[in-house]
């Protein structure tokens, strides 16, 4: 696993993953410490795939995740699973237990060029496993200020079904700093962008509804005045 919500610790090539979960191991005896407090992590490693070619003969097997994290959906505040925008058999798995799902692109022809198949993928899993599963937009990650990514972006707002959300993530070092030091954005010292940077995470997360914006910045940067916040 790379930066970011990753395990506090190594994978070790024993240890159980992801793919046991899929395969019938309980939730609770394959998470680990994350590298926060209070996160809990499914880590992964190359087993995925084995798992994946073992299942293809089971029944059921669309359904193994959603099966897995129903007996621990009370233990857990909100439940992120990160998968590849395909219909491999994990990311069906993971559509079909998530209630929601956020799309993460980069500016780039391969992004926009791959915008309408991923509506066939929604549309599929949402009519064969998930009828309820609903987009909740589309985040742009790794904005930069150029005509090329401007341009882009209108053609991906154009193109989109769905809503996408405003601020765009920048490309800048801090994010990719904070991540590689295992630290949070608020965590980060002395460096304005680092907080800039986590107020536009947090205002997408007000978008879907997860938090009260203004108090939840003011609890985070006590320091700083949000009194003129703009939601």
């Amino acid at each position: 696993m790379g930066p970011g919500l990753g395990p506090a610790e190594n994978v070790e090539a024993d240890q159980l993953t992801f793919a046991d979960v899929l395969l019938g191991e309980r939730v609770h005896d394959v998470e680990v410490e994350g590298i926060w407090e209070g996160l809990a992590v499914l880590p992964g490693n190359s087993n995925t795939t084995k798992a994946i070619q073992q299942l293809h003969t089971e029944h059921g097997r669309e359904y193994r995740l959603k099966e897995a994290l129903a007996d621990s959906m009370g233990r857990y505040d909100i439940i992120l699973i990160d998968c590849a925008p395909s219909l491999e058999l994990h990311t069906i798995n993971a559509l079909a237990a998530a209630h929601r799902a956020l799309v993460i692109c980069q500016p780039g022809k391969f992004s926009l060029d791959g915008s309408s198949q991923l509506q066939l993928s929604f549309d599929s899993v949402s009519r064969y496993y998930n009828p309820l599963l609903t987009v909740a937009g589309v985040i742009v990650n790794g904005n930069r200020n150029t005509l090329t990514h401007k341009a882009w972006i209108g053609d991906l707002a154009e193109a989109s079904p769905w809503r996408v959300f405003t601020p765009y993530v920048p490309y800048w070092s801090v994010i990719q700093d904070a991540m590689e030091a295992g630290l949070g954005l608020d965590e980060w010292p002395g460096d304005d962008k680092a907080r800039q940077a986590y107020e536009i995470y947090a205002r997408h997360l007000a978008h879907l509804d997860e938090i009260e914006l203004r108090p939840h910045l003011e609890k985070m940067f006590p320091k700083h005045d949000y009194s003129t916040l703009e939601s």
